[in-house]
């Protein structure tokens, strides 16, 4: 990380600092820069947007896999007339 300038922008969770080598952003829920060396502002918010995305879209998928496994294990043990009735929650 090249020596800082300014901060660009700060909220509760994100942090985004103009750097002597591009601009970084910095997420406090994660613990770490998301985000280095962007050439502008605008790139960092753009690609740490495109990087969530990305994170939320497999997330999503995996949570999908997982959530059909678990229903088709607990089926196993509930009799065919109760299904109707039973909503599954996580």
């Amino acid at each position: 990380m090249g020596k800082w300038i300014r901060n660009v922008f700060s909220t509760d969770t994100l942090t985004l600092s103009e750097c002597t080598d591009g601009y970084y952003l910095y997420d406090e829920v994660i613990g770490f820069n998301t985000i280095m060396r962007a050439k502008t502002e605008q790139e960092a918010c753009i690609k740490a947007i495109t990087d969530y995305q990305k994170n939320y879209s497999s997330l999503k998928k995996d949570y999908k896999e997982l959530y059909t496994k678990v229903e088709s294990f607990v089926t196993q043990f509930i009799e065919p007339d109760d299904l109707d009735q039973i909503e599954l929650k996580f």
